[in-house]
Formats: C-alpha cells, sequence, structure tokens
C-alpha cells in the first residue's frame, strides 16, 4: 500500500475529511424537483442528436483555461466548440474548508455545473481539482438522477492516472502533491493513489507528499488579499504566508534556499532583505519557491525519505509557474549549506512535472469517442467565454470592498441553502478582467485566438 503517515494535517483537515456527505444538499433538491428554480433544468429540451452541443469546462477562476489550453493542444477536438465559465467572483475554492464552509463550497461548484447544463452542453469538465475533489460526487450523482445522459469528468484521477503511467516497474520514488489547502484537506489525490495503485498491482515502492499551497493560485489570479501589484510595502490585509504565520511559516534560517525574487516588490519587507523583520511574499512566482520547498522539507521529514521523482501539479493555475517550479528544483539540487548539498539526496536528478491536463484531454476524448459524441463539424473550434462577478446591490453595500470584490468576511460567512443573488456571470472582457491576467493568458498558444481580447 501506498504510503500515507506522515502528511501534516490540521484539526480543520481531519475533521474536513471525515465529515458524513448528506445525501443531497439543498440546491440539488432545487435543481432535480423544482421545476419553477433557475436551479432547474429541463432535459427535454435537449436535442436528440447532442454532437453538434458544446464541451463545457468550468474553474473556480481563470485557472482552468491552461485545462482547456491543454485540450485544444491535444488536437484530439479539433473542430469542437467550448463554454468556459470561471468563478472569479466566489474564488479561491480551496480556503472555503478552512473557514467550516465545505456544504457552501459544495453549493457553488453545482451551482457552476448548473450554470454551463443551462447553456446546454453536452459533457461537463470540472477543470478544478478543489471542484473535484468536493463537488464531482454531487455533480455525478445529479446527473444520473435527473435522467440527463451527460457525463462529467474531473482533473484528480486524470493526474494520478498519468503519474502511474510514468512509473518503472519496481520503481522506488517520491510522488509530491502541490495542490490548495481544500484539495489536500478532502484527500482526494491520497485516495485517488491508493484505489488506482492497487488496480495496478503497485506495492509500497512509492512515497506520496503533499502540501496545502495557501495563496498560491489566489496569487496567479491576481486576489489583493494575497498579492496587490500596487503594494509597495507590508499590508494589514495580507493573508499569505509570513514569518510568524501559525501553519505557512516563512523559515528565515531557509532563505537562501528559497531564493526569494525581491525585486520590483514582489516581496514587501520591513528591515533588509537579508535580514528582514516582516516578509510577505507579493508575485506567484515567490508563492512557487515558497511551497515548493515547504513540499520538499516534509518529504525531508520523513522516515527513509525517497528521492522525489514525481511532482504533481495538483491546482489548474499553477502550471502557469512550471518554468519557476522547474528553475527551483535545479537550483535545489545545487544547493549547499555547512559543505553539503542539502537536498541533493531528496530530489531526482529528473523530476518529472506531472500536469493532470493533459491526461483530462486524453479521458475528454474517448469519453466522446465512445459515446458517439464527437461533432461532425468541420470548421475550426470555436468558444464562449463566462465570468462570474459580484452583484452590486446598493441595499448590501457591506458586501464589496473598495475595488468591487467580496470581503474576506461575507465571501466565506455565508450559508448553504440561501439562494439569494450576489453574483452575475457575464462574459469575459477587460472590465472584469485586469490587463496583467489577460497579457498571462498570451502564453496560451491555442487559447488565446479564441479569448475575446
Amino acid at each position: 500500500m501506498i504510503m500515507r503517515r506522515g502528511i501534516f494535517l490540521s484539526l480543520w483537515i481531519i475533521v474536513a475529511a471525515c465529515q458524513v456527505r448528506p445525501q443531497h444538499i439543498p440546491v440539488i433538491e432545487a435543481a432535480l424537483n423544482d421545476t419553477g428554480s433557475v436551479f432547474y433544468t429541463d432535459f427535454s429540451t435537449y436535442p436528440k442528436v447532442r454532437n453538434f452541443l458544446p464541451i463545457g469546462i468550468f474553474d473556480s477562476g481563470t485557472g482552468g483555461l491552461t485545462v482547456m489550453e491543454a485540450i485544444l493542444a491535444s488536437r484530439l477536438l479539433d473542430s469542437e466548440v467550448f463554454i468556459y465559465f470561471g468563478d472569479q467572483a466566489n474564488m479561491p475554492y480551496g480556503n472555503y474548508p478552512a473557514e467550516g464552509k465545505t456544504d457552501y463550497l459544495r453549493e457553488l461548484i453545482i451551482k457552476d455545473a448548473l450554470f454551463l447544463l443551462g447553456q446546454q452542453v453536452k459533457v461537463l469538465v470540472v477543470a478544478c481539482n478543489t471542484a473535484t475533489a468536493y463537488g464531482l460526487e454531487d455533480i455525478t450523482t445529479y446527473l444520473e438522477e435527473s435522467g440527463s445522459g451527460i457525463k462529467a469528468i474531473g482533473v484528480i484521477n486524470a493526474g494520478v492516472n498519468a503519474t502511474l503511467d510514468r512509473i518503472r516497474p519496481g520503481e522506488h520514488a517520491a510522488i509530491g502533491i502541490l495542490a490548495t489547502v481544500g484539495t489536500v484537506a478532502s484527500q482526494g489525490y491520497e485516495k485517488a493513489f491508493v484505489t488506482l495503485a492497487e488496480n495496478r498491482g503497485y506495492s509500497d515502492n512509492l512515497m506520496i507528499v503533499s502540501h496545502g499551497s495557501l495563496g498560491f493560485a489566489e496569487a496567479v489570479d491576481r486576489e489583493r488579499d494575497f498579492a496587490d501589484k500596487d503594494a509597495r510595502k507590508p499590508r494589514s490585509s495580507y493573508r499569505g504566508p509570513s514569518l510568524n504565520h501559525p501553519q505557512f511559516r516563512i523559515q528565515r534560517d531557509l532563505l537562501p534556499a528559497y531564493g526569494f525574487d525581491f525585486s520590483s516588490n514582489k516581496m514587501l519587507y520591513e528591515g533588509t532583505a537579508d535580514d528582514p523583520q516582516v516578509l510577505q511574499l507579493n508575485a506567484p512566482e515567490n508563492y512557487a519557491r515558497y511551497h515548493l520547498l515547504s513540499l520538499v522539507e516534509k518529504l525531508r521529514q520523513k522516515e527513509n525519505p525517497k528521492p522525489l521523482r514525481y511532482l504533481v501539479l495538483g491546482c489548474t493555475h499553477y502550471p502557469y509557474q512550471i518554468a519557476t517550479i522547474s528553475e527551483m528544483l535545479r537550483e535545489l539540487r545545487e544547493y549547499e549549506k555547512d559543505g553539503t548539498y542539502f537536498y541533493r539526496d531528496l530530489i531526482a536528478e529528473e523530476v518529472e512535472i506531472i500536469d493532470p491536463a493533459l491526461e483530462t484531454a486524453r479521458e475528454l476524448y474517448y469519453t466522446l469517442l465512445n459515446d458517439n459524441l464527437l461533432t461532425f463539424n468541420l470548421s475550426p473550434s470555436s468558444a464562449k467565454f463566462y465570468i462570474s462577478v459580484p452583484y452590486r446591490d446598493p441595499g448590501y453595500p457591506d458586501r464589496l470592498d473598495s475595488l468591487g470584490r467580496f470581503t474576506y468576511d461575507y465571501k466565506y460567512g455565508r450559508q448553504p441553502g440561501v439562494f439569494e443573488r450576489d453574483i452575475e456571470i457575464v462574459p469575459f472582457s477587460a472590465d472584469n478582467i485586469d490587463q496583467q491576467t489577460i497579457e498571462r493568458f498570451r502564453s496560451l498558444r491555442f487559447t488565446w485566438p479564441l479569448l475575446p481580447f
């Protein structure tokens, strides 16, 4: 059996992982039984021949575009039509379990799926690891009970299978998983590795080490509680890792190993860069560095650690920082302390970075092929892109901060089953996506030409 011991989990993680899931949350009951509800989808209105319907993809934000990029880059689904939805107003999803709001997270996830189903799609791709961990079971249950005939594909099993496909028989190796705090809390990857590895006949030659990467996805999506491009000094609203964070502490003795980039306000600090008194990460590349080293340090603390050979990027936002991650893996192998290469025995000479998006694309193709749902269309692919934004209700001015985003207290203070309008779903535009994020999209070679910028 794959080793799972030694994975650090705080009390709230243990509670979240052990919670008994009710059969249905209220939104599913409404979607199944209340024909007057905005959540109800009448699948009888779907066409009998669904090949021309779009593929629906959703994520907690814009990170899922990396999954869409993998689908397009595979060239297996040329000529297909896509609808993408990013629930930006409610992200990051990974923080809801930590705030005791797992059921509300489940509600958000099923609402994402219901929005796309209301647009009439032939398959759903849950392009978010946290949403897969907490919501794929709900979505699958709803699709089956509604008689929709529609299938949903998540990214976790895809990532695990992609990793296991690469492992050589008898290989002794550590598999690292970088994911959101919420995904790690669910133990979704660990459980999938145990189940799928046992199905393949693997024994105890693999070691799993996972790390919940607080603020990493948020920094990629420029959530200002975690990374503020306009900040010039440490700020009281910061919620990311710090020198005195109770769970995600930046360790002073490891500052040389982190190799943080202090240029252009990518780190906010008081004191000096060599001896800071206050230290805040302020760029996604520095979040990548902090969390990668934190994962390797967890591996170092294990008994008889195996060398890190595979690294699973368990969040769709992380591939945007794959260059930083690759560079730092090389740096750590060469990192010398007191005449010793401190991490060389912990990191294999070649670490294979696994992006679950690539395997998801393959699974999507075979699902459509086996269900005879591939398009008959011969024209180039096209797509529509939607994003959620907070609904400006003058009756609730305290919902929003000065930038028009939900305040942290409002976002994570909501309760499931209270169906009140607080978001709008609108097409992507320069009015609701900042220029820096739009520039990041340019790296998506196949997706960029379909975007409306």
